[in-house]
């Protein structure tokens, strides 16, 4: 091999990404869980599509360089990548046959494995076999790599393994509680749409491992967190409280005592449940600030287009994915009564023009026509919770344009006032498929979409309608929907209000320009003078910050711990400190807390911003409260750092940056 160059015909960057993210979960798993039968078998499985993306990524090398590499040292690659790839499938079943082994107490996990077990030795003996026939596959010097005549045959085992699982889920079906079922569609959903993605549309890059790494982390930290093991104990002890107290037939003492065990039980499942959605939507948000920062960087200094088209669309599937994150929270919030809303004093035609403005992009690219119908006479400004209001407007148009492939998409706003009350009410008409008569009730159930045949290539998870209805219902309003299938929707949302201003809005219109890709402008400032710390507990998260601040050229002191941060802030003065919360040993509130006490400090004035992962409703104000002069949710855009950083900078030490020259 001396001497000959190594070509590649694969972009194998997305499987190396995927290698690395699969890597961290196994590395959390050992580090922060502790073992369970299921947990074991799910490290089994990680450990697998770890190995597949590794010999995935050499058989790349072996199939570009056929022609060059040892012939058996290409087979035997192949067959091993093979059998891992079989072996990852074989422990997902496994992994389905422990759940539902846990929720039944039957521990008839071998019987359900058999299947399994058959497909895995037939994959070995077939596999064996084209060593030395190649009907599948084969390699040589002279034609390098070849399909067998039958190479198809072999994705038959894979496909029938993936079949078997899903078959399973839905024998869990009675047993599997409606969460694990979810996200393991969630987790098929990405598994399939990386094979799909690489199979068809994007042959040259090595993306499906990637989306197996996605979908495994959205299991690990929603099925396999300490604090969801615990909420499924509790809940199967308040399930059998209530059964007892069901068939208590005299209400005595004894029935007394067993309901206060019931409240007692019922309210360790309301705090362990809280906890379980502060420490999912924590750890979530935590890795996605990572791959969303580090994309942006990317596509700030990539020069070559095709790669700067990569990373946008990166950032374009993680902002989704992040929204698909956020819906789930708010789903759980308002099924466990925890949905709060913040009612402010708001103007409009912001909320109005902002709605327009997010869906806008994606009716022109849809050449559909987008119409505002504004009533003149809507108050001016109304008190209620507007970012709540946006985020239902948004799903009903996102919902218009995602379901009409030609027409209009027409949103219409009117008010009906009743003294110093208001009754807002938003119509969204679209000339899109339409509904069924029978079908409008699935409109509203979650995770639920009508004509699923039909609508088979239409994104979505079901989630964006049913909640929009239950912030509706929340603020006293509702959702209501006409539909004429085949000729488009009609969908009605009320929200009563509070009048702050009844000067009518007057008129408002669409403004057509713009576009709602990722803005190149992110160079705001320059203040080389000006001096920060950052604490995080996460290196990463320390390197993205400052890399994402790197062109302002301010200088930034890091800390990994709340003692280390003290530590500093004892000795240098700084201008703005940023704290993330949940850190191990002392949090950021404590030392923030300790940092006021500091005597003779540099920093009793400096502003100190509350930047973290943690993005419950209520939080700012909490944190507010404490004494932090701002907060920042993660994951953070470079833009919204600047403009934090420059609203609390000494003025004399901040240098703006014309927008003509940011782009230069």
């Amino acid at each position: 091999m001396s001497g000959t160059k190594i070509l590649m015909d694969y972009n194998i960057d997305l499987d190396l990404v995927g290698a690395f993210l699969l890597a961290f979960i196994y590395t959390v798993m050992k580090v922060r869980y502790s073992e369970t039968s299921e947990n074991q078998k799910y490290r089994r499985f990680i450990v697998c599509a770890f190995l597949t993306a590794v010999f995935d990524m050499f058989n790349a090398f072996c199939i570009s360089n056929a022609h060059t590499f040892p012939i058996i040292l290409c087979k035997v690659n192949y067959l091993i990548y093979y059998m891992c790839q079989i072996m990852m499938a074989y422990y997902i079943c496994s992994y389905i046959a422990s759940l539902i082994d846990l929720r039944t107490g039957n521990h008839d996990y071998k019987s359900k494995m058999i299947p399994s077990k058959i497909l895995v030795f037939v994959a070995g003996i077939t596999m064996s076999f084209n060593l030395f026939y190649g009907f599948f596959n084969d390699f040589d010097h002279q034609n390098g790599y070849t399909h067998g005549p039958f190479f198809f045959i072999m994705f038959a085992m894979p496909v029938c393994m993936t079949l078997y699982s899903l078959v399973l889920v839905a024998l869990g079906n009675l047993v599997l509680s409606i969460l694990e079922i979810h996200i393991m569609v969630f987790f098929y959903s990405f598994v399939i749409g990386g094979v799909a993605l690489r199979s068809f549309i994007l042959v040259n890059y090595m993306l499906d491992e990637l989306f197996v790494a996605f979908g495994a982390l959205g299991v690990l930290f929603l099925l396999e967190t300490p604090d969801y093991r615990k909420l499924m104990e509790t809940m199967n002890s308040l399930d059998k409280a209530r059964r007892d107290a069901e068939n208590e037939k005299n209400i005595s003492n004894r029935y007394r005592i067993e309901a206060e065990k019931q409240r007692d039980i019922a309210q360790s499942a309301t705090k362990a449940k809280d906890n379980f959605i502060i420490s999912m939507s924590h750890e979530i948000r935590t890795p996605i600030n990572a791959v969303l920062g580090m994309n942006e960087i990317i596509y700030r200094n990539e020069k070559d287009p095709e790669l700067k088209s990569c990373a946008e669309s990166a950032i374009m599937s993680g902002n989704t994915l992040l929204s698909l994150i956020n819906d789930i929270l708010d789903l759980s919030r308002i099924e466990s009564g925890n949905m709060e809303l913040i009612e402010e004093k708001y103007d409009v035609a912001s909320l109005i023009q902002d709605s327009c403005n997010i869906i806008r992009d994606r009716a022109e690219k849809k050449n559909l026509k987008f119409y505002l119908e504004c009533n003149e006479n809507v108050p001016g400004s109304l008190i209620g919770d507007m970012v709540r209001i946006r985020q239902v407007i948004v799903n009903m148009l996102t919902n218009a344009v995602k379901y009409t492939d030609e027409g209009s998409v027409i949103m219409k706003v009117a008010c009906y006032n009743e003294d110093s009350r208001a009754n807002l009410i938003v119509r969204v008409i679209d000339t899109g498929i339409g509904i069924k008569k029978e079908d409008i009730n699935k409109v509203f159930e979650k995770f639920g979409r009508a004509e699923m045949t039909r609508n088979a290539k239409v994104e979505g998870t079901g989630l964006g309608m049913p909640l929009s209805r239950d912030i509706c219902k929340a603020m006293g309003g509702d959702i209501e929907v006409e539909s004429t299938y085949g000729s488009g929707s009609v969908f009605t949302a009320f929200f009563p209000q509070k009048i702050a201003d009844s000067r009518p809005i007057g008129k408002l219109s669409v403004d057509n320009r713009g576009k709602a890709s990722i803005r190149e402008r992110y160079h705001l400032f320059e203040a080389p003078d000006a001096r920060l710390l950052v604490v995080d507990d996460t290196k990463v998260n320390l390197k993205l910050f400052k890399k994402l601040i790197e062109p302002s050229r301010i200088q930034v002191d890091t800390a990994q711990s709340g003692d280390e941060a003290l530590q500093l802030i004892s000795r240098f003065e700084y201008d703005i400190i940023f704290m993330d919360h949940l850190m191990p040993v002392k949090d950021g509130v404590e030392t923030f807390k300790e940092m006021q006490d500091l005597p003779d400090s540099l920093n009793k004035d400096t502003p100190v911003i509350m930047l973290t992962a943690n993005a419950m409703t209520g939080m700012r104000e909490e944190y507010l409260e404490i004494g932090f002069k701002d907060y920042l949710p993660k994951p953070v855009k470079g833009e919204k750092l600047e403009l934090m950083i420059m609203q609390y900078l000494p003025k004399d030490k901040v240098t703006v940056i014309q927008e003509a020259d940011a782009k230069t």
